[in-house]
């Protein structure tokens, strides 16, 4: 979800809107852990053809989530969104023009990248590219770094805000929808496996109950031969553990081939051009793992019946 939002990767973003300076912040991040890489990037507003948008302005372009083309490696190229391409009916090698606060010029388009920001409405630019246009501050600069502790970037932010308050904006790979959509699609997940359950339970109750009803004499005659109800329950439910293991691998082969295309076009309408879900052989496991005990587990329970099946049913008949 961040590697959609944040035009380009990091863990920790800080920037100065009074007089602290870079080697002050840095100084304090020190104190907890070492700084692995880092770069500067600003978010200014300019037009782009006359539309006012974010201009994601880097200083080192090749850390853009670039989708098709290039990136913006000379100071007279940008990369865009799809949705602006879309916009304007654009895209690789066309020419546009982009105004910022001190003048504007004409710029070529590299390549197309992807960011979420203002539901895709963006574009990005180096920093050569911006200050042809556009004013330079050392307030507009936001400084991103990679931490040799990831896990100290929540302590490191909070120091610096109680330090310096209103001085100064940290923030982290994260925004503050974000824990919430986590929150809200993992309670959906326990909900969805309540109902599988619940399904399961029934559909493997009605099911047993006929196929045991119509078996019956069947089943008389393998307890005559000598088969015992303990070995018959087992073979009863592993006929639920081949179907359900057959249908469960169904399963995971449609959604490999329509997650990705199905979410994608959803996720389209919040400004996300590149879902891409790529589960874990453990994720993509595991549902057919629960689906497959719980249909053997069931069927295994529903077929105690076996053994209240008398050998007498062989004579009635």
């Amino acid at each position: 979800m961040m590697d959609a939002f944040n035009p380009a990767d990091h863990d920790i973003g800080v920037q100065s809107f009074g007089e602290l300076t870079q080697e002050g912040f840095e100084k304090t991040i020190l104190q907890y852990t070492d700084i692995t890489d880092t770069y500067v990037l600003a978010m200014p507003t300019a037009a782009l053809n006359g539309i006012s948008y974010t201009a994601n302005v880097i200083d080192e372009p090749e850390r853009f989530h670039i989708l098709e083309g290039r990136t913006c490696t000379a100071e007279n190229e940008i990369v865009i969104t799809e949705f602006i391409a879309a916009n304007f009916g654009i895209g690789i090698g066309d020419t546009v023009m982009v105004r910022g606060d001190s003048g504007s010029g004409e710029y070529i388009v590299s390549g197309i990248y992807s960011c979420a920001n203002d539901m895709g409405d963006n574009f990005g630019m180096n920093r050569e590219g911006y200050l042809k246009i556009g004013q330079d501050h050392p307030n507009l600069w936001c400084w991103h770094y990679f931490l040799a502790d990831s896990s100290q970037k929540g302590a490191i932010a909070d120091v610096l805000e109680n330090t310096y308050g209103g001085d100064v904006h940290v923030h982290q790979n994260t925004w503050p929808g974000l824990f919430g959509i986590i929150s809200a699609m993992q309670a959906l997940l326990l909900f969805m496996y309540a109902l599988v359950i619940v399904f399961i339970l029934v559909v493997t109750v009605m099911t047993s109950s006929r196929i045991l009803s119509v078996e019956q004499k069947d089943l008389g005659i393998y307890k005559a031969i000598g088969f015992s109800s303990a070995s018959l329950q087992i073979t009863f439910s592993v006929r639920f553990t081949i179907v359900s293991s057959l249908g469960g691998l169904v399963g995971i082969a449609l959604a490999a081939v329509f997650t990705d295309p199905l979410v994608g076009n959803i996720m389209r309408l919040a400004g996300i051009s590149s879902f891409s879900s790529s589960p874990g052989f453990f994720a993509a496991v595991l549902p057919l793992a629960i689906v497959t005990i719980l249909f053997t587990g069931f069927s295994w329970l529903s077929a105690v019946k076996i053994r209240k099946v008398p050998f007498t049913i062989l004579a009635a008949e």
